[in-house]
Formats: C-alpha cells, sequence, structure tokens
C-alpha cells in the first residue's frame, strides 16, 4: 500500500517542516514529500519522484540517501546511511542519483526497496535528499530537500495508547491540555483528534483539535493542546478522542477534571 501527501519537507541546514505541495525551496520543487509503503518480506515496492529546476539556470542536482530520526520534540534530524538499526540504505536503489537540468526542466527519479525474505516485521525509514551541485566549489550544498520514506515490513501492527491527560488554566485562564501518547506497534503512527469541555450543565464550553503528530515505534512523548476561551476555575468533564492514519481504532473516553490556575 502506498500513501503519498503531496507535501514538501524542506530542509535548509537541518530544519523540516511539511507544507503545501509543490513549495519552492530556493530554486528546486520536489514532489511527493513522504512516501508510506507497506511491504511483503522477499518482495519489492517504490515509487516515482519529480524534481523540478525553479530556477533561471541549468543546475546540476546530487541525489544522496540518509537515514533519519526524531528528536525529542518529534523533529526530523538526518543521520548517516546505515547508522541506524531502522535504516533502509543496505534496501534502498534509485536512479539517477546525478543530473543536471536546464531551466524549469523536470527529471522523474524513480527508487525501489527491496526487502529480504528474512526480514523481520518491522518499519524501515530512510530519506533521499536532493541538492544543487556546483562546479566551482565541489559539492558544496546550498539548499536541501528530502523525501521521506517509510517502508513497513508486514504484518504491520499500528497501535497506539493514550495516557491519562491533565487539565489547568494557564495565565489567560485558557484551559491547556496535556497528554502522554506513545506508538507501540511495529509501525509509525500519525496521531490526530479532538477534546471538549463541558460544565457540570453539560454546556461546552471549549473545544479544539489535536492537529498531527507523528510517532515513531516505541516513542512517547507529551503534548499540549489549548483552547482560546477564557474559562471559570471549576469542575469540568473532558471528552478526548484520538486516532492514527493506517488504523480503524479511535480512542474515545470522558473524564471529570477540575480547572485549576
Amino acid at each position: 500500500m502506498k500513501h503519498r501527501t503531496r507535501t514538501l519537507l524542506l530542509i535548509f541546514i537541518i530544519a523540516a517542516a511539511l507544507c503545501a505541495s509543490w513549495t519552492a525551496a530556493g530554486a528546486m520543487l520536489v514532489d511527493p514529500a513522504r512516501f508510506i509503503l507497506e511491504i511483503e518480506p522477499g518482495q519489492r515496492d517504490g515509487g516515482a519522484i519529480t524534481v523540478t529546476n525553479a530556477s533561471s539556470v541549468p543546475t546540476r542536482y546530487l541525489a544522496i540517501a540518509q537515514d533519519w530520526v526524531h528528536d525529542s520534540q518529534g523533529g526530523l534530524m538526518p543521520k548517516p546511511a546505515n547508522s541506524t538499526s531502522a535504516s533502509i540504505a543496505k534496501w534502498i536503489k534509485f536512479n539517477p542519483r546525478e543530473f543536471t537540468l536546464p531551466p524549469n526542466g523536470r527529471q522523474v527519479v524513480r527508487f525501489s526497496i527491496s526487502v529480504p525474505k528474512n526480514a523481520v516485521p518491522e518499519e524501515r525509514r530512510g530519506v533521499i535528499f536532493f541538492a544543487p551541485a556546483f562546479q566551482s566549489s565541489g559539492l558544496a550544498v546550498k539548499t536541501q530537500i528530502g523525501v521521506v520514506i517509510y517502508a513497513a515490513i508486514k504484518p504491520i501492527k499500528r497501535m497506539f495508547e493514550v495516557g491519562l491527560p491533565k487539565a489547568s488554566l494557564n495565565g489567560a485562564r485558557q484551559a491547556v491540555i496535556t497528554i502522554d501518547l506513545a506508538a507501540i506497534g511495529n509501525a509509525h503512527c500519525r496521531l490526530t483528534g479532538q477534546f471538549r469541555l463541558s460544565d457540570p450543565s453539560g454546556k461546552v464550553v471549549e473545544e479544539g483539535r489535536i492537529t498531527e503528530e507523528v510517532f515513531l515505534p516505541g516513542e512517547r512523548r507529551t503534548i499540549a493542546v489549548s483552547g482560546n476561551k477564557a474559562l471559570a476555575p471549576g469542575a469540568y468533564r473532558l471528552h478526548l478522542e484520538v486516532e492514527s492514519y493506517g488504523t480503524t481504532n479511535v480512542f474515545r473516553r470522558d473524564y471529570e477534571i477540575q480547572l485549576q490556575g
């Protein structure tokens, strides 16, 4: 199964941000920015990446594969190829690795991942970086754009757990809900959700969304979501819903809480 989100992962120095498709990074466009593959042991899967030269001059590009991990805040941190236990560097092939494009020219770079027959069910990850290479200064990288690849080896279990939420009021008397989340299966979870606060009469006084948070297998983090209405201290009922891409399970639970601040 392939899930291709037409968003762009722009990495300038080492900063990651998912944004709308076909966003320019300097003078280069890459589409798509993410592949989520699910592969049987002994089988192969892959995809095609389109690189566009958005500059007004011919440019030579270099493609390299690297590993990546999350930092403590869930941000992407590139690592050298074959430096992590989840690396796909030995399994991935892509072509071409180097090419020159005229202004507004496009190049399709195809990649494939071959999974060994004896591979254990788990998720492997990698990123293919594209960068302009300048003859005058060797391969000095000015800008990089990375296409992130998740390759989960079947059978896949996307599972998550939700810890007991905590609630308080901030200085503006807005509700702040902190939630412990974790991915406990063998593939990453993309968690989203919503919350509602009701007063003792049952009237909904606050509600909001939990924007997408990515958790790698075994990863646990605490996130915080805030309301935007001023509330009085006291007793409330919190309704919480959390779900993940790739699963049909939805976590739903009500909590009796005290807002203090």
